[in-house]
């Protein structure tokens, strides 16, 4: 599990999420937008709370498991 998780603006990770290969899927109900990624041949939504100010390292940690980042991939995004 990767170690060096920061918190980050919704933005800031929806920058990284954006440069890693995901891409913007619909609005969502609220203050969600959903995202989309696809992971050998699967695909993978997560919404993403926009209103949030700063997000928890554990919080943006559980965003990229869903996405279905691995560890290696997540710590090289982060970089």
């Amino acid at each position: 599990m990767p170690n060096n998780i920061p918190s980050l603006k919704v933005r800031q990770l929806i920058r990284l999420l954006e440069s890693a290969g995901c891409k913007f899927y619909r609005e969502g109900k609220g203050d969600h937008r959903l995202y989309i990624r696809y992971v050998k041949g699967a695909k993978r939504v997560v919404p993403i709370d926009i209103g949030a100010g700063e997000l928890s390292p554990p919080y943006v940690l559980r965003i990229f498991r869903q996405l279905g980042f691995t560890d290696e991939e997540i710590e090289s995004i982060l970089k």
